[in-house]
């Protein structure tokens, strides 16, 4: 049987005024309240790039309440293609994604209206996270007692990533230039970044993470490299660690979106086996 799903879309207001897009899947049709799952994008992602929707559609087929949002510094926002915040991206940090990540949770415990329209259970949250998300959910996890588990797909296992040499700006401007290939925009990425960044050992935030923990790794990932899921999988106690047989760092999907994969067919097999649900 098809089970239909509903989109519903609000926003999050952060304690500093931002706000953040925030869109919720949902079967159209609920008979009890169901288990949540937060879907955290990466570095230069945004809720609607391509895999998201339609991965978050495929798990709330199957009895959940999918959260996907933009982080009030990094994303699309209101505009699917384009970042229009390009003052926020450059003053983002990794440790404001985390705190944009909490935000998200404090809605989903207080706001009813929320809840009640996409029949959502406030407790026992899993976060997913892609990339530089799968660190950000990692570091919240550790944390925060309303996650219950944890995905990793292509997480990270350290957050700078720009080469050195490509730094030069770094100290004269206070910033680096990113080309966003896409888009054809230059993203400039701060020092506070890079700062704080640098005080952040995820290895030691791993050791902290007790929940369940599934860890995804794209066997032809060339943006996180293999090694780095292996280590996220010797670091966090009690693991699953699952190779993806042909997966590059978005499992063969692309922006637009054209299409389901193979490998990304499997992510979504083993995400669904491992996300709690509710069929009734």
């Amino acid at each position: 049987m098809t089970v239909n799903v509903e989109r519903y879309c609000t926003r999050v207001t952060c304690d500093d005024g931002l706000s953040m897009a925030v869109d919720v899947y949902h079967p159209e049709q609920a008979a009890s309240e169901l288990p949540t799952t937060i879907l955290c994008h990466g570095f230069k992602g945004f809720r609607t790039w391509g895999m998201f929707p339609h991965i978050a559609k495929r798990l709330a087929q199957t009895g959940r309440a999918v959260v996907l949002f933009d982080y009030s510094h990094n994303g699309t926002d209101t505009v699917d293609d384009e970042f229009t915040r390009l003052d926020l991206f450059e003053k983002q940090t990794v440790s404001r994604h985390v705190e944009d990540l909490g935000s998200v949770l404090s809605a989903i415990e207080e706001d009813e209206d929320m809840r009640s329209a996409c029949s959502m259970d406030p407790t026992g949250i899993f976060a997913v996270g892609h990339s530089m998300g799968g660190g950000i959910a990692m570091m919240r996890a550790a944390s925060d007692l309303r996650l219950a588990g944890l995905a990793c797909l292509n997480g990270v296992s350290y957050f700078d990533r720009i080469p050195d040499e490509a730094k030069s700006e770094l100290e004269t401007d206070g910033y680096v230039s990113i080309p966003n290939s896409r888009t054809g925009q230059i993203m400039r990425l701060g020092s506070p970044f890079f700062d704080d960044v640098s005080s952040i050992d995820l290895e030691a935030v791993a050791d902290e993470v007790a929940v369940p923990t599934l860890i995804l790794q794209g066997e032809d990932d060339s943006v996180v490299l293999p090694p780095e899921g292996v280590a996220l999988a010797d670091w966090i106690p009690g693991n699953v660690y699952f190779t993806v047989p042909g997966g590059d760092h978005t499992f063969g999907a692309k922006h637009p979106w054209a299409g389901w994969t193979d490998p990304l067919l499997l992510v979504v097999e083993q995400l669904d086996a491992f996300l709690p649900a509710n069929e009734s």
